[in-house]
């Protein structure tokens, strides 16, 4: 019965190349844009020329917010934990997400892609590495903090090392997914495109307090 199901599910599912080398995958609820290319790697993700080219395609900059901007955020929001970048605001991610108070068109997320690299930039920074920091709280924190800013319609672009992004739970669906080689021994790296098309099952009310001491802070 279960190997009846799906067969059936697979015979719904339509693979298809355009003339680019596009492949979309057409389904019962998504039509997911996947395009592979190559590119030089480099630490500043935003100057990859196809990842550059991606986020003009969704007019990042007025209203998008990116709380591990780096170097190069076209987004209007910055915000890094290392003092040394050129961004708006030298917070942890969670902390800087919870201050904002609007709603926005959308946010560029690209933390470090592993627990090892979470441990070095903070540790890069001087800050003490908890447990909770190298493993999936240290995305889900970020993630939970601002999924409900996100206007509907408006979109969540992720980089790393898979393309689980921000997920139907947070109200998102995925559009589409750039998969950017490298070459050699290099991993590649994926950015997951996500448009918001519902309110999402996490309440940022559950940090009201934590909230209310960031803003006390950053008022002094």
């Amino acid at each position: 019965m279960v190997c009846e199901i799906v067969e059936k599910e697979r015979r719904k599912i339509k693979l298809t190349v355009d003339e680019a080398g596009v492949i979309p995958l057409v389904g019962l609820h998504r039509n997911i844009k996947f395009t592979r290319v190559w590119a030089m790697p480099n630490k500043w993700t935003f100057t990859i020329k196809p990842i550059r080219e991606l986020l003009a395609k969704y007019n990042v900059g007025v209203g998008w917010v990116d709380p591990f901007a780096g170097e190069n955020s076209p987004a209007e929001l910055t915000n890094d934990i290392n003092p040394e970048r050129k961004a708006k605001f030298h917070l942890d991610a969670e902390d800087f997400l919870l201050m904002l108070g609007d709603t926005y068109n959308g946010i560029l997320f690209d933390p470090p892609y592993s627990y090892r690299q979470v441990s070095e930039h903070y540790k890069a920074v001087g800050r003490k590495v908890r447990a909770i920091d190298t493993s999936t709280n240290f995305f889900n924190r970020a993630m939970n903090a601002i999924c409900n800013r996100i206007k509907i319609g408006g979109y969540s672009i992720s980089f790393g090392w898979n393309s689980n992004g921000f997920g139907k739970k947070r109200g998102f669906e995925i559009i589409e997914i750039l998969l950017v080689a490298h070459g050699g021994h290099h991993n590649d790296t994926i950015v997951t495109v996500e448009r918001k098309i519902q309110a999402g099952l996490f309440d940022e009310g559950t940090n009201v307090p934590k909230l209310k001491m960031i803003k006390e802070a950053i008022i002094k």
